[in-house]
């Protein structure tokens, strides 16, 4: 499977999201969709288990999920931060222009299930934690090197960045179809910052391993002493920390020996 066939069955993929939180905000359904992903969460899952899975999509977090890729893979980072201004442009852009009520702003709160803060503004759609999940899993996707890693990481990876994204649901903090639309415009931004990583190769200069390493420490530092609002989540706030920090530092203790980076 090429890149290029991946970027179509992507865009694909975002298509049929787009066309169903179209479909689910048109019809209603929201409200309906909304109470029986939040009551099931409710009942069979553990209880930190959707606090752990929606602060996978903060970006701080998102950040730490790519250290490890670091030494091997900088194409992957470098996608990423090309892809970071056009996601943040649609979650602000979104939420002005819908300018769509939150689930506590519609419904009575002591009726579902709220984990975190709760949000009851104008500025449901789109989700940004779904935007940041999907942004990140495309770049991991497209970034695959080997045929049989790329299928593996298409199921292994959207499997996953659904779950986060659908933990918005189960944590009280939008609709359905906010958490769809995200998926798209994170699957859309992903696939820009993929392109234009290829276009302009600036992750081969020599300085950017240590550029690199030194955005994952600052991030890890900024993660540390960051509220997510999901008190839950905090074991695997401090494990991310961890992650990002240990894999920058060793990426930075490796630069004298490893010369050129590693390209994809």
């Amino acid at each position: 499977m090429q890149r290029a066939l991946t970027s179509r069955l992507l865009f694909g993929f975002a298509a049929l999201c787009a066309l169903a939180a179209a479909a689910i905000a048109a019809s209603g359904s929201d409200p309906a969709v909304f109470r029986w992903i939040n009551e099931v969460a409710a009942r069979l899952l553990p209880v930190p288990v959707p606090s752990c899975l929606t602060i996978l999509g903060h970006g701080l977090v998102a950040v730490m999920l790519l250290a490890p890729v670091l030494g091997r893979a900088p194409w992957v980072l470098a996608a990423a931060l090309n892809a970071a201004p056009l996601a943040a442009l649609f979650s602000r852009l979104g939420k002005l222009l819908a300018a769509r009520p939150r689930p506590a702003a519609v419904l009575d709160p002591s009726s579902f299930q709220i984990q975190g803060p709760l949000l009851s503004g104008h500025n449901s759609f789109p989700s940004g934690h779904s935007i940041t999940i999907f942004l990140l899993v495309t770049v991991l996707i497209l970034g695959a090197e080997q045929v049989r890693t790329r299928l593996v990481a298409v199921v292994a990876l959207l499997g996953l960045a659904s779950l986060v994204a659908a933990s918005r649901v189960m944590v009280g903090a939008h609709w359905p179809s906010d958490a769809l639309g995200g998926a798209a415009l994170g699957t859309l931004a992903g696939t820009f910052g993929a392109w234009a990583a290829g276009r302009w190769p600036y992750w081969r200069r020599r300085w950017a391993p240590a550029a690199f390493a030194a955005i994952i420490l600052a991030c890890a530092a900024a993660l540390a002493w960051t509220d997510t609002g999901y008190p839950l989540a905090q074991p695997l706030q401090w494990i991310a920390v961890a992650l990002g920090a240990c894999c920058a530092t060793l990426a930075l203790a490796r630069l004298p020996r490893s010369g050129k980076s590693v390209l994809p």
